[in-house]
C-alpha cells in the first residue's frame, strides 16, 4: 500500500488550527490526576525538546553519512519522542502557569508572561514536526518513493523546534533564576517596551 504525499501536507496543515485552539486554552489550569504537580513535570519534560530532538538530529545526520535505513528509523522515533516531548511541555506550562507566578517576584513573573507568549507563538511549529517525524517514519517504513523528503522535512522542523526550544527556554530560565537575568529585564517580542513589561507595572493579555 503506497502513502499519497499529498495525504501527509494535508494532515500537517489540519494541525495548525489544533495548536492555536491549545495555545487559547493554556491558562486554564486542569487538575491532574495521582496529584501529579505540574510545576515538577513542567521541570521534568522541558529539556526533552532539546535534548533528544537534538540526539534525534545527530543520529540522523549519521544515518545519512553511513546509508543505514535502520539508522533513520531510530533518528526519526528520537526525533518525534523529542518534538511531540515540547507538546507535552507546553502543555504542563500552561498547567504550571498560576502556581508558578504566585511563586516569582515581580521581574520574574514579566519572564514568566514572556516565557508563556513565546511557546504560545511557535507551538504550532511542533505540532507540524510531530506530524511530520512520524510520517516520514511510516514512509520510512514502508519504503515509500516519498521517504527521503518526508525525512528531510521531518529534520529541517525538527531542526526548527530545537532552535525555538532555547529561546523559550532562555526566558523561561530566568523566572527563578535572578543570576542569569543580568540587568536584562523582559521586552514583549512585539518590541513594544515602553510600559508593559519593563515597568513591571503590566503584564502582557494572553488570549483565552
Amino acid at each position: 500500500m503506497k502513502i499519497n504525499f499529498r495525504t501527509v501536507i494535508v494532515s500537517l496543515s489540519t494541525f495548525a488550527p489544533v495548536a492555536q485552539a491549545q495555545g487559547h486554552e493554556a491558562h486554564k489550569a486542569s487538575s491532574l490526576p495521582f496529584d501529579l504537580d505540574p510545576v515538577h513535570l513542567h521541570l521534568l519534560t522541558n529539556h526533552i525538546p532539546i535534548f533528544i530532538t537534538l540526539s534525534g538530529l545527530i543520529a540522523l545526520g549519521l544515518a545519512f553519512l553511513w546509508k543505514n535505513d535502520a539508522v533513520r528509523r531510530a533518528a526519526l522515533v528520537l526525533l518525534f519522542i523529542g518534538i511531540a516531548g515540547g507538546i507535552v511541555t507546553y502543555w504542563l506550562g500552561g498547567q504550571a502557569y498560576k502556581p508558578v507566578r504566585g511563586l516569582a517576584d515581580e521581574t520574574g513573573q514579566d519572564w514568566l508572561d514572556l516565557h508563556m507568549e513565546r511557546a504560545e507563538k511557535v507551538i504550532w511549529l511542533f505540532w507540524l514536526g510531530a506530524v511530520a517525524a512520524a510520517a516520514a517514519l511510516l514512509m520510512a517504513w514502508r519504503k515509500s518513493r516519498f521517504a527521503l523528503i518526508a525525512t528531510l522535512l521531518a529534520g529541517a522542523l525538527g531542526a526548527a523546534t530545537l532552535g525555538v526550544s532555547g529561546w523559550i527556554a532562555d526566558a523561561g530560565g530566568k523566572i527563578r533564576h535572578s543570576e542569569i537575568r543580568g540587568l536584562s529585564k523582559p521586552v514583549p517580542d512585539d518590541g513594544a517596551s515602553d510600559t508593559g513589561m519593563e515597568s513591571g507595572n503590566q503584564t502582557p493579555e494572553h488570549s483565552h
